[in-house]
């Protein structure tokens, strides 16, 4: 493989837009740009939870996220505790192993995240093989933001490289669960995996990086993401610009016209 460790982050910024794939992982042009305030309310709802609902924890603040988002946060993790999803939560995490990052390589042996040979990296919130029935086993990912418990199709790459995480590291389970957990609206959506279909998960991740290992070209992509991506207006990236500039013309012509 010429451009592993891959992960769904990867996978995901290549869907978006390729040429930002190569720029970041591949060129390894790194642009340093302001903190987004969703990215940092969401480090510290995970940082509290993984410290079991600590709140008084250190945190370091910035320009973005202040006191008064901070406090935000801490008010809708209480809510979020309070409830029958932050009850059993909260219970679990007592039995759980939390925050474990997590490789796999080509051969499908577990390696050291930072291993150069891995093929898929990953990080779990939580995850837990059951006691009473240790064929089965649940890994959870904590969410922020918006509610997508209802998107059939959110989320279903990460649980199948989380499903083939939790085979790969337990011999015996035959069945897991994977969890997303929307934690300003306490709702959850659970995808189920078995292990008779094993193959076709990985099936679906290695076509993923086939794709990607392919492409001679790795083009622009403009699409309503762009606004948000370091690269744009540099020298790095035209497209959206160019796109806008194209926009602001149509919409001149149309206005000359008018008069």
């Amino acid at each position: 493989m010429k451009y592993n460790p891959y992960s769904v982050s990867r996978f995901s910024t290549y869907e978006n837009c390729p040429k930002k794939f190569k720029l970041f992982y591949i060129d390894k042009i790194k642009i340093d740009g302001e903190p987004r305030l969703a990215l940092e309310r969401g480090s510290f709802a995970h940082f509290c939870l993984e410290n079991n609902f600590n709140y008084d924890i250190p945190y370091e603040l910035n320009n973005v996220f202040n006191t008064e988002e901070k406090d935000k946060v801490i008010e809708m993790l209480k809510k979020f505790e309070k409830s029958e999803l932050g009850i059993y939560i909260k219970d679990l995490i007592q039995v759980a192993t939390l925050e474990e990052d997590f490789a796999f390589n080509n051969k499908l042996e577990l390696v050291g995240f930072k291993d150069k040979n891995a093929w898929m990296r990953g990080s779990a919130d939580v995850y837990y093989v059951f006691k009473e029935d240790k064929t089965k086993g649940i890994i959870i990912d904590y969410k922020t933001g918006k509610d997508k418990s209802k998107d059939e199709n959110f989320g279903t790459l990460q649980a199948t490289v989380y499903a083939i995480y939790m085979f790969l590291k337990f011999p015996k389970l035959l069945n897991v669960k994977a969890s997303f957990v929307f934690i300003e609206h306490c709702t959850k959506k659970d995808i189920y995996f078995d292990r008779e279909n094993f193959n076709s998960y990985i099936k679906e991740v290695f076509e993923k990086t086939i794709k990607i290992e392919k492409d001679k070209y790795f083009n622009e992509s403009v699409s309503e993401l762009c606004p948000y991506c370091d690269y744009n207006g540099t020298e790095y990236c035209s497209a959206y610009n160019d796109n806008i500039k194209k926009t602001e013309q149509v919409l001149s012509s149309k206005i000359s016209l008018d008069f």
